[in-house]
């Protein structure tokens, strides 16, 4: 890397700066991408406004409205997620409910510093493992190969903790729930059931607020994932620790038995001036042997001083390892959310950006204004276009509220439609359902009414007479009979009624 930085330094801060603009458009990508679709529509002669106000046909499917203008309603739109007051307070309560309000993902951020932690790791480990990643190959290839299992390890020890803060975040939750239980003399159940998102929230409203919690969350605590993380955070950190003193002690052996051999070699061998003299000058072997021993003495000081000092480093390194893993813990615990949906709740009430219905409306209100804003521009341009070559006279009325309002009237009609269909396929399945064999009649008449009523319901709620007649043609022989019979029988019970009505006013007049 350094390499890298020192031989081709602008190509690497270019690499660096794109990475650190993608971090930042990626945090603030709304809006950036609001800021561009308004750059672009007011863009002269190739934006949205200056492209669409050449289009003067009207739209023939809406009445008052040009496809130019749809168009452009559509494509603001597109940054306005329709929600009713209804469906935001009911995230809202799951969230609460499940001990999630106020909670949060992960901020970017906490990411990119976990992200930095990763790289850290991955080059204090290569460092470690260089010399036994690929035996028997060149220096660089066993140091790729280190960098490579070294960034696997740490993406591992990434993932574990950030689980293992989660689960313990969770088991907390589970864990406080159980005492209040228990300490509310367990008069209640501890659950009701899963109370999922797309179920009414306000089901277990006469429940206490722990049944509530563990609806949406779970009933049992659960430490697996903390443990595992735990055996393999301390088999990882001594791991490493050994292999680090291994090195050092490799090194240390190879420099005391150089400097040991060095010491070994007369010094005035190396004299070249004065060769002849040594003989002369030799000391007697007892004080050789005395100076070699001091210089053994001292160079096996100097690597013992060297040990200490390297393993207190890797031991410090050792607890810095652990504790980062336990910061990657914390940050798991810190963020993430509890309830089993959730995560998809808060990403419905846009992420935490809005506290309160009002928020959305604010929101919604200033998309409308730049909608519209831009709509006016539009429709001023159309009409000067019109008033130079058309022919029509059209002076365009419409608002950017009216497309939404004609909006929300199509989605609700198409979810009525949905429903209704539902419904219908519903009834056809609980008719196909055999009835029981007639053992006594009284539960084969408790049995089938409830499916006649839903036929029934089923029936009034269809318009057209020849659907009604395809739809119980589909149902079972004697279900069809059943039907035709409580048929008969309301159409009895309504002449009556009406006779009755009749010869009242009759009576009164």
């Amino acid at each position: 890397m350094n390499e890298f930085f020192a031989a081709y330094p602008a190509l690497a801060w270019s690499i660096v700066s794109v990475m650190l603009a993608i971090v930042v458009m990626a945090t603030l990508w709304d809006k950036i991408r609001w800021w561009w679709h308004n750059t672009w529509y007011s863009f002269p002669f190739i934006g949205g406004i200056a492209r669409l106000s050449r289009d003067g046909n009207m739209d023939s499917f809406n009445s008052g409205w040009s496809k130019a203008e749809r168009t452009l309603c559509r494509d603001y739109k597109k940054f306005i997620r329709i929600q009713d007051e209804h469906d935001f307070n009911e995230k809202i309560s799951y969230l609460t409910k499940a001990g999630d309000i106020g909670r949060r993902e992960t901020p970017g951020w906490i990411w990119l510093l976990t992200v930095a932690m990763v790289f850290v790791e991955a080059m204090g480990f290569s460092y470690v493992l260089a010399g036994y990643t690929l035996p028997g190959a060149s220096e660089n290839l066993q140091q790729t190969g280190a960098y490579g299992i070294a960034f696997l390890i740490s993406v591992i020890l990434v993932a574990f903790t950030h689980f293992a803060g989660h689960e313990l975040s969770k088991s907390n939750q589970i864990k406080n729930a159980r005492r209040e239980w228990v300490e509310d003399n367990r008069q209640h159940k501890l659950t009701t059931g899963t109370v999922p998102l797309a179920k009414p929230q306000l089901v277990d409203d006469d429940q206490p607020t722990y049944t509530q919690l563990a609806n949406r969350v779970g009933t049992h605590p659960s430490y697996v994932i903390l443990t595992a993380t735990c055996v393999f955070v301390v088999i990882i950190a001594a791991f490493a620790t050994y292999v680090r003193g291994q090195v050092l002690e490799k090194q240390l052996q190879q420099q005391v038995t150089g400097q040991i051999s060095q010491a070994d070699v007369p010094k005035d061998m190396n004299d070249g001036l004065n060769v002849l003299s040594k003989a002369n000058k030799a000391l007697p072997t007892a004080d050789l042997q005395a100076n070699r021993a001091a210089d053994v003495k001292a160079i096996n000081d100097e690597a013992n001083l060297d040990r200490h000092g390297g393993w207190g480093t890797f031991i410090v390194l050792a607890f810095v390892f652990v504790f980062l893993q336990i910061l990657g813990v914390i940050f798991g615990y810190r963020w993430g959310f509890a309830g089993k949906n959730s995560a998809e709740a808060f990403r419905s009430i846009g992420k935490g950006r809005y506290a309160t219905y009002a928020d959305v409306r604010e929101h919604y209100l200033e998309i409308a204004g730049g909608a519209q804003s831009k709509l006016e521009i539009l429709q001023q341009k159309m009409m000067e276009l019109n008033a130079h070559v058309g022919i029509g006279g059209r002076h365009l009325s419409k608002t950017f509220l009216d497309f939404m309002q004609e909006s929300r009237e199509e989605e609700a009609k198409d979810r009525d439609n949905e429903h209704r269909h539902t419904e219908a396929k519903a009834a056809r399945s609980a008719a196909s359902i055999k009835a029981p064999a007639p053992a006594a009649p009284a539960v084969v008449e408790q049995a089938k009414t409830p499916i006649v009523q839903q036929v029934l319901e089923q029936l009034d709620r269809m318009q057209d007479k020849e659907e009604k007649k395809s739809y119980l043609g589909t149902l079972p022989e004697t279900l069809n009979q059943e039907v035709r019979a409580a048929l008969k029988a309301r159409k009895e019970e309504d002449e009556r009624k009406k006779k009755e009505s009749d010869a009242e006013l009759e009576e009164l007049l």
